[in-house]
């Protein structure tokens, strides 16, 4: 059986790795961006101290809202995606809203899932815990309090003087509070899928990496794929790769814009340019969630620490009562950085339970080279602004207590309602543009093992089928949710013998 995974991001790392363990599959990984083994990274890629943006980004433009100014939606262009350049944040989300993927596919909840994200950890402090693991391939820890920097130690002062509880992990079922934010790092250097699934598989005969193409679109022989098409990144020139299984996995911007080449969508997606629709799926591209962050900037008074350096090692998880309900919001401070002879900081609010679906991706044309149309939809959902306005209070409250009071100089209106409205940008984890649902769910593009729904021999196992977006940063729910996918697909095609399971207890 041959399988061609389009993407070595997370999730393809992950699922090259899992299939190819059985010798009787031979797997094709395709990536756009380059390779680099652990420890011989540039630079740019070596610290998980922050985003990375300036390097190995797809330079991805979104539309927000009524403005009509593009706004960077950072995504890596590297093997290992964005678990490459992203800020190695491991965070799980609450329980609850895990629980909420049932709707969309029965018996898919939080009791389903841990098992898979116990599989994947290796918790360095909590990792005895019923709701950790220890043995797994992603290490996670935690920076001490007593290495926090000033103004990170002052924000969780301030937090707690202001009522906020103390949490010493914010992985724990039900935590909120403020604590140390749990990272997959090791000594200040990011452990990846990339370093911990795919290059311990690549010496095997049976997995081939090919860096440096584009995927164009699919081989479509009436119902079923035939395998894809991809162009090289220099030349353009175009390369067809048979396969009996195509499984997408180049995350939730590109995946449904590859279906869209191929025909695959919404009609009125798909034929303004001037392609034939083979198959109607009107979900595809559509209803993608993403958590909205709000910036408040300050002029500092401690002192900032040299880079390169942590920017986060504190989080303050806190509820806000919204529209009869209590939802759930993030501060994340930065310990700052020095600009124009100023010494600045950021606190994000994320509205870490985000509801809005309006978000969605379209193509601009029918070549690979021209980026996908994206429009975010945040904040466009009343109770997610709602929410992003108290955040935005709270965080003005932290700000003001002692501790924090005296090192801060607020910038002008950051008391104004409207600033989240300006200023809202990704805090990076779009989902559900081929969202996963039932049988009878018409705008469901994947079924709850990540098969297009209508089509044969072909799969999408990234964030893209994510149906509601976690209370957390998605990196852990991709890698789990694709271990969980790459063992049904072995046990679906014959292969069961290869599927790694869980310790459920």
């Amino acid at each position: 059986m041959r399988v061609v995974i389009a993407g070595a991001g997370t999730a393809g790392c992950v699922l090259a790795a899992r299939l190819s363990a059985d010798p009787g599959i031979e797997v094709l990984l395709l990536e756009s961006g380059p390779h680099y083994r652990s420890g011989h990274w540039p630079p740019a890629l070596a610290h998980a101290f922050r985003i990375i943006k300036e390097t190995h980004d797809w330079g991805f433009q979104a539309q927000a809202g009524a403005s009509p100014r593009g706004v960077h939606v950072p995504r890596g262009q590297v093997v290992g995606g964005s678990s490459i350049t992203n800020a190695a944040i491991a965070l799980h989300g609450l329980p609850e809203h895990y629980d909420e993927w049932a709707q969309f596919v029965p018996g898919l909840d939080w009791a389903a899932m841990l098992p898979w994200l116990r599989m994947i950890e290796d918790d360095e402090q909590f990792g005895a815990e019923p709701y950790h693991g220890d043995h797994g391939p992603i290490p996670i820890n935690r920076w001490p309090r007593e290495g926090w920097y000033p103004l990170l130690e002052r924000f969780a002062e301030a937090a707690l003087a202001r009522g906020h509880a103390w949490v010493d992990d914010h992985n724990a079922p039900g935590a909120v509070g403020v604590g140390p934010t749990p990272f997959n790092m090791r000594d200040g250097v990011r452990q990846t899928p990339a370093d911990h699934y795919l290059d311990p598989a690549l010496g095997r005969d049976n997995l081939s990496l090919v860096t440096g193409v584009r995927v164009d679109r699919l081989m479509i022989d009436g119902d079923r794929v035939t395998g894809l098409v991809v162009r090289d990144e220099a030349t353009g020139e175009r390369t067809t790769h048979h396969a009996d299984h195509v499984i997408l996995c180049l995350g939730t911007y590109q995946s449904p814009a590859v279906l869209l080449r191929s025909g695959i969508g919404p009609v009125d997606a798909i034929t303004p340019h001037g392609i034939r629709v083979v198959h109607e799926l009107p979900g595809v591209g559509r209803g993608m969630q993403d958590h909205p962050k709000i910036s408040y900037r300050f002029w500092v008074s401690t002192d900032i620490p040299v880079w390169p350096h942590p920017w986060i090692q504190v989080l303050l998880t806190a509820k806000a009562e919204v529209r009869g309900e209590e939802r759930l919001f993030q501060v994340m401070p930065y310990a700052g950085f020095a600009d124009g002879g100023h010494r600045i900081s950021e606190f994000n609010v994320q509205v870490a339970d985000a509801r809005g679906r309006t978000g969605r991706v379209d193509i601009q044309s029918t070549h690979p080279m021209d980026q996908p149309v994206l429009r975010m939809g945040w904040l466009d959902d009343p109770g997610d602004r709602d929410l992003a306005v108290a955040g935005g209070r709270e965080l003005m409250a932290v700000a003001r207590t002692a501790p924090l009071a005296g090192v801060l100089d607020p910038w002008p209106n950051l008391d104004d309602a409207d600033h989240a409205l300006r200023t809202v940008e990704t805090f990076h984890h779009p989902v559900g543009t081929l969202r996963m649902g039932r049988d009878d769910d018409l705008m469901a593009v994947t079924d709850g093992a990540g098969r297009i729904r209508g089509l044969e021999g072909v799969w999408c196992m990234d964030a893209s089928v994510i149906p509601r977006v976690p209370s957390a940063n998605t990196h852990l729910a991709v890698i789990a949710l694709s271990e969980r996918m790459g063992a049904q697909f072995l046990a679906g095609t014959g292969h069961a013998a290869a599927a790694v399971s869980p310790d459920a207890g």
